[in-house]
């Protein structure tokens, strides 16, 4: 037997699910489908080896509801030699990523970052 609201199997003579009280049946539930990966086209929009940087961005890209996924972090993460050179030779450079229907918004709000702030790694300092 099986409550057909949360799932449970209970043994054969129980009529009603104990937590939710629904009326049980002889078929289990069906299961949902598992969620399939959504691939998306992603477009960089800034590269960097400075561990402090990219999470400052991320954070500000997440706030305004730009979903971000940063290339080769995890490889530099595992090797480490990104993490304390502040560069990495092997891998190079984190890429921030962004789906490519939110690469303006996130362009506009990394100038404005860069405008209010001190210029990023790899930047030329104004004259």
């Amino acid at each position: 037997m099986y409550c057909p609201s949360c799932g449970l199997e209970y043994r054969e003579g129980v009529t009603a699910c104990n937590d939710c009280g629904a009326i049980l049946t002889q078929d289990p539930p069906e299961a949902e489908p598992e969620p399939r990966p959504e691939w998306l086209d992603l477009e960089t929009v800034l590269e960097s080896s400075d561990p402090a940087l990219l999470p400052v961005v991320r954070s500000l890209l997440e706030s305004e509801g730009i979903p971000c996924f940063a290339r080769g972090e995890l490889l530099q993460d595992f090797l480490g030699w990104g993490r304390m050179l502040g560069t990495n030779l092997i891998t190079g450079p984190v890429q921030l990523q962004v789906p490519r229907e939110r690469v303006e918004e996130a362009r506009r709000l990394l100038s404005i970052m860069r405008s209010a702030g001190p210029k990023l790694p790899g930047e030329p300092l104004d004259e």
